[in-house]
């Protein structure tokens, strides 16, 4: 027979276990949150550029660059949560992940567009 407080302890071990995985979804959520409104942000910036980029085209670029490193941090840190909610989900005996890649999907990582001179003919 079990005694109660095995079952008793066998209940918040679960419980604490539900509430880990729970906080490092909610954890991994809010970082593709915040990535995917810098990505939009930043597709924007770069389909529109602000007035003052036509009176300095060359701030555009590094301006863009550092933007897109910071997209590129975002990235790695969402990346290194999605990784910690997996082994999280291992240590509990959850071997199949498709529904973390369904759920929490890391978009790709962006880099700027190469521009070429138009040919002047020679």
């Amino acid at each position: 027979m079990v005694k109660p407080d095995f079952l008793a302890v066998e209940t918040e071990i679960q419980q604490e276990k539900a509430e880990t995985l729970g906080r490092a979804g909610e954890r991994l959520e809010r970082a593709l949150q915040e990535l995917g409104t810098f990505r939009r942000d930043l597709m924007d910036l770069a389909c529109s550029p602000p007035a003052s980029a036509l009176t300095n085209s060359e701030r555009v670029p590094a301006e863009m660059g550092e933007k897109l490193a910071q997209y590129a941090r975002l990235r790695e840190e969402a990346k290194q949560l999605r990784h910690c909610l997996i082994i999280q989900r291992e240590a509990v005996g959850l071997w199949r992940h498709d529904d973390v890649d369904r759920l929490y999907p890391v978009p790709p990582p962006l880099t700027l567009p190469t521009v070429t001179q138009p040919e002047d003919g020679r």
